[in-house]
């Protein structure tokens, strides 16, 4: 990543607990219509309105002055509620924006199927992802690689501001992770022993710092902030 703009900071939230989450939890059946639709859960709410806090918490200099949010509903919340956390503090909002780049992986026909519910109603299928976790697509889906493409050019937009200073991206977790190959480098080797030691989890927060040749990381899958559930 060229190191032309002036972006120092940058943010990564994952939204708080959804309804689908707390389903997949609870190992109980998946009823929503469309992913993009699928709300935050009460403690999903507590869990961002506590991210709110930590950022207003912030001395100014390290404060986001842009955020970038996915189009799903859950992570619409997630925003609306951090930014309503910052007002209240009278802490300055920072711009903000939908960027469809960064919505959640489409999982196309196994879209409301846990991956249990996969490995049990559709095993070759399953078995075709466990032998290419990446690169393999659901039926009318996406490949993590796919959501990889689609963040290289968010990536690039960010090498390339000269406006701002400290981003804020609040999204989903796959995209936290595909983050972090892309501005710290990461082999896919390395990528899938992330994924394999645990997602960024609900509400969490994972920064980097730049440097000379790319970004640094400063924090990941931070949850000291969060509450009990």
């Amino acid at each position: 990543m060229c190191r032309t703009g002036t972006v120092d900071l940058l943010y990564a939230v994952r939204h708080g607990q959804s309804t689908a989450n707390a389903a997949v939890a609870a190992n109980a059946p998946m009823e929503w219509a469309d992913d993009m639709t699928v709300a935050l859960t009460d403690l999903g709410k507590r869990q961002a309105t506590a991210v709110g806090r930590w950022f207003a918490a912030l001395d100014a200099e390290m404060l986001p002055d842009l955020v970038l949010c996915s189009p799903y509903l859950r992570a619409v919340q997630t925003w609306q509620l951090i930014e309503r956390q910052l007002w209240a503090a009278n802490r300055d909002l920072p711009g903000h924006r939908i960027d469809q780049r960064i919505y959640d992986r489409h999982r196309g026909e196994h879209e409301r199927l846990s991956p249990a519910a996969v490995r049990k109603s559709f095993p070759e299928e399953a078995a075709k992802e466990a032998r290419d976790p990446l690169g393999y697509r659901p039926p009318g889906g996406e490949s993590f690689r796919d959501v990889a493409d689609r963040l290289r050019a968010v990536v690039a937009d960010l090498a390339a501001d000269h406006r701002h200073r400290r981003v804020l991206i609040v999204a989903h977790d796959a995209i936290v992770l595909f983050l972090r190959q892309l501005l710290e480098n990461l082999t896919d080797t390395a990528v899938l022993a992330l994924a394999d030691a645990g997602l960024a989890g609900n509400g969490s927060i994972t920064s980097w710092q730049r440097t000379a040749d790319g970004y640094r990381l400063l924090a990941y899958d931070q949850r000291s902030h969060l509450p009990y559930p």
